[in-house]
């Protein structure tokens, strides 16, 4: 058979994670290199991701000066997920990530020199591609393309070839393709109802949700994975972010104005609105999975003297990018939602409790207690920055119930070892199966570590899960003769 294959490593999905695993496969000692993309462009989700990558001691990260080290980045993705993930290949993502991104780097994608605090981590680790989630595709579709790596568009597969418990390949229809390896690479599920409500079940509101990926995104590797008995683990685990419910409007707003205040459904507050959104994600499970958002008049039309203060109400911007803007919470967006009884006002935080529902005296007290904080200039509830107390007085107020609606990425998926294989239901690896990304379970955990996780995960695993396939398959076509 080997000698006979169509390919030697055959690569499910085009996204990061997809072409990252082709490059790898070549690179190490795959001829022929195949990759099948269901839709009929190259990228799947990462072409529309934000750009950043995640990861510890890169070169770029030692040369801004910054000390840091794949240790304590696993640490810190442990206890942030709180051990519920799969440490073999959460050991293989930290330790490689900050290599990864030399690699990309290697391969043409261009960083800024400046990294950002991708969440909550002591040492910045989050690496801001120039131009985006595109510019890793552009860079790695390029060197496809003159490394002979062939791409085939509008080919979903549909099933794996299996003989004798091993891949052997996979088929799109009638047609068959052999290969020494497989990479499923074929992202997660959010654009599929159905999976979404089983496996997903804290991303779906109805007539709330939506998801921000690309739309091949149904779940094909949990469907190709069942049907050769692999374990799929990671029920529930996922991304959400925060969003009124606007629809039909769909705004990502991944970072909450901070010049807002979030109340529970008993009207307390319970975080700091300007913290990450992965952790904004985790404390608004905690509180039953929804809050309100409060603020005035001052926020929609400020004051000359006060514009600059609520331009950008955001811990950081990420360099060579515009500045981050409120999306949602806008002044005529505003004033829209409240005429369709999408959101609330009022002239005292009374008439705005009293509107949404909630305890009149709690919100009452909750919001004085706040402009206090805000007169103080310190926020002892909560610590939220100085720069962003800003009091929340100016008649009319606003309410708006918001829920972490929209969904970013899904994480229950294939499990894998540290070297990308699938594992059974008892244990053993497929033979000539690999998977990396988003389609993936166990590797992306319950909480978001933060921004560059997902596009970190995908770039290294598939690079992982390519230079596996590579060798795999080199050792199968020298044994073949």
């Amino acid at each position: 058979m080997a000698a006979d294959q169509d390919v030697d490593v055959l690569v499910i999905g085009s996204g990061a994670a997809g072409l990252a695993a082709a490059v790898a496969a070549r690179e190490s000692g795959a001829a022929r290199v195949l990759v099948a993309e269901s839709e009929g462009v190259v990228g799947g989700s990462s072409r529309l991701s934000g750009g950043i990558v995640m990861g510890a001691a890169s070169r770029l990260q030692k040369a801004a000066g910054i000390e840091d080290d794949v240790a304590t980045f696993f640490h810190d993705y442990l206890v942030l997920n709180r051990y519920d993930v799969e440490l073999g290949p959460v050991s293989s993502l930290t330790q490689r990530a900050g290599e990864t991104v030399d690699w990309l780097e290697d391969h043409g994608v261009r960083f800024a020199p400046q990294l950002i605090f991708a969440g909550v981590e002591v040492n910045k680790r989050g690496h801001v591609v120039q131009g985006g989630g595109q510019a890793i595709i552009d860079a790695l579709h390029s060197h496809c393309r003159r490394n002979g790596i062939d791409i085939a568009l509008g080919r979903r597969v549909d099933r794996l070839l299996v003989e004798d418990g091993t891949v052997v390949g996979a088929a799109v229809g009638d047609d068959r393709i052999t290969a020494g390896a497989v990479v499923i690479a074929t992202g997660g599920f959010g654009a599929n109802p159905e999976p979404l409500a089983e496996h997903f079940p804290s991303g779906g509101y109805e007539g709330w949700s939506w998801y921000i990926g690309a739309d091949g995104a149904r779940g094909d590797a949990i469907d190709m994975g069942h049907e050769v008995g692999a374990q799929i683990i990671g029920h529930d685990h996922g991304l959400r972010t925060l969003a009124p419910n606007f629809m039909p409007n769909k705004l990502n707003e991944a970072f909450q104005p901070s010049w807002a205040v979030m109340l529970d459904s008993n009207g307390r507050r319970f975080c700091d609105e300007s913290l990450p959104y992965g952790i904004v994600d985790a404390r608004i499970r905690a509180v039953g999975d929804r809050a309100f958002m409060i603020f005035d008049d001052a926020a929609m039309r400020p004051s000359p003297e006060l514009a600059e203060s609520y331009r950008s109400p955001y811990r950081q911007n990420w360099p060579g990018r515009p500045d981050f803007r409120p999306k949602n919470y806008v002044a005529d967006l505003v004033d829209e939602m409240v005429g369709k009884g999408r959101m609330y006002q009022a002239d005292t935080p009374a008439g705005l409790a009293a509107a949404a529902g909630l305890p009149e005296q709690v919100v009452v007290a909750e919001l004085a207690r706040y402009n206090r904080l805000c007169a103080a200039g310190e926020d002892v509830d909560q610590q939220k920055p100085a720069r962003f107390l800003l009091p929340i007085e100016k008649a009319p107020l606003y309410i708006a119930e918001v829920r972490p609606c929209t969904v970013n990425w899904t994480g229950y998926g294939l499990r894998i070892d540290r070297q990308a294989r699938v594992l059974r239901e008892d244990g053993t690896e497929i033979g000539g199966l690999f998977a990396a990304g988003e389609c993936t379970g166990g590797v992306l955990g319950p909480a978001y570590v933060g921004s560059g996780n997902s596009l970190g995960n995908s770039c290294t695993m598939g690079r992982i899960a390519g230079e596996s396939a590579g060798v795999r398959a080199k050792a199968r076509r020298v044994a073949a003769g």
